[in-house]
């Protein structure tokens, strides 16, 4: 059987490509791209439209669908984003911008112009007023801080799993949320999880997942425009973050956008710490089901890739497990629990959220804590397979915990 792992095999042993539908076939329903063939998905745009402007642009923005009653709206991937208008004449602009921490201010320069904020959770929605044509220059800066934490988890799906790991990140006092991917598990999981990522008290930068981008077809163009860039890095104060897409394989492994900011990093490497989130692990500690990066090659660029802008930790999820440990000298977190499904064989707190500390250095270090889902958000139709596995035997007693919360059926 020709599996990922095998053409990955293929194509990097022969060096030479299958035949333009055959491969193409192949990439479409399974997940390889070859960027240097132009599949890879376009940059995200930093020119926007927005009506009453001549020009708009910005940085860490994608422009998202419009909503009724306001002028353009966007969603920010990283904890500054910047917006820039040049405003024709006399104008009333509303705006929103969506994922910008509660605690982030607002700075603009511009002159002749009335601006207003209003606040409703993570969305800014902004009142623009000139009285002349102006140049108006955005920004939200966060505030520097001594210490803070941060929440990771990924494999959440799109229903009240995802809603109890933003609310649980929260609780924690995390200050925004890295989901390391695969939120798309069933029909009506992508539009509730852009919801859910819109509606979230702090922050969320998401890691695309092998579910996210493939539904019989690739789904890139809906996440690139409704949740953020395939890859991308930001920074808070001495600690770099960088998103990085493993969802599909690579060929050649280095190309592609993902190449090209590893390289545009390298050349900045002035941080204390470099903190790596992707969605498929270097490694599965299982080691005969072969659920991880899917080729050797690939993994050992990334690695590589990695070690040369000082990262020393790789967050990743994809497995439905915690895992930590050293992988040729990466510390490699696998926190895939989002689902709460291991809490239910043993009746427990098995499942994790990994939580990273920095302190005022910019250093990070990482604890668990128990993801503590209560029973009633594994309550909607996708249990039923969960719970037919539980009947019978020693998990029995859990199921009748399950069906008293949810019913003998969802």
């Amino acid at each position: 059987m020709m599996t990922r792992r095998n053409i990955l095999r293929y194509l990097s042993a022969t060096g030479v490509g299958l035949a333009g539908l055959s491969l193409g076939t192949y990439s479409y329903r399974r997940g390889i791209r070859l960027p240097t063939l132009h599949w890879d998905p376009l940059a995200i745009s930093r020119q926007f439209n927005i009506p009453g402007t001549v020009e708009s642009y910005g940085a860490d923005l994608i422009q998202t669908a419009t909503q009724p009653g306001l002028g353009a709206n966007f969603r920010a991937f990283s904890p500054q984003p910047r917006l820039d208008l040049m405003v024709d004449g006399q104008r009333k602009l509303r705006i929103s911008v969506s994922n910008i921490a509660s605690d982030a201010e607002l700075s603009h320069q511009a002159n002749n112009i009335k601006i207003n904020e209003a606040s409703r959770k993570t969305t800014r929605i902004l009142t623009i007023e000139t009285t002349s044509s102006s140049m108006i220059s955005l920004q939200w800066k966060r505030p520097e801080l001594d210490s803070y934490t941060f929440a990771s988890i990924g494999d959440t799906g799109g229903d009240k799993e995802l809603d109890w790991c933003i609310e649980r990140a929260h609780a924690l006092g995390a200050k925004f949320l890295l989901h390391l991917g695969d939120f798309n598990y069933q029909g009506s999981d992508y539009q509730r999880s852009i919801d859910a990522f819109n509606n979230s008290p702090i922050p969320i930068y998401v890691s695309i997942g092998n579910h996210d981008f493939h539904d019989n077809g690739a789904l890139y163009h809906r996440f690139m425009k409704e949740i953020g860039p395939l890859n991308n890095a930001f920074s808070i104060g001495r600690t770099r973050f960088v998103n990085i897409d493993t969802a599909a394989n690579f060929l050649p492994y280095g190309a592609g956008h993902r190449g090209e900011m590893f390289d545009l990093m390298e050349a900045d490497n002035n941080y204390t710490d470099t903190v790596a989130f992707t969605h498929r692990p270097l490694h599965d500690p299982a080691q005969d089901s072969h659920h991880d990066m899917g080729s050797a090659g690939e993994r050992d660029w990334l690695i590589a890739a990695l070690k040369r802008v000082n990262a020393k930790t790789l967050l990743s999820g994809h497995i439905h497990i915690y895992d930590r440990r050293d992988f040729n000298g990466i510390d490699n977190i696998i926190a895939g629990q989002g689902l709460g499904h291991q809490d239910l064989l043993i009746n427990g707190d098995a499942s994790k959220m990994v939580i990273g500390h920095v302190d005022h250095t910019g250093s990070v270090n990482y604890t668990t804590e128990p993801l503590a889902m209560p029973m009633g958000a594994h309550c909607h139709p996708r249990i039923d397979p969960v719970k037919d596995s539980l009947r019978g035997g020693e998990h029995e007693a859990i199921l009748k915990i399950l069906e008293a919360a949810c019913g003998p059926s969802t």
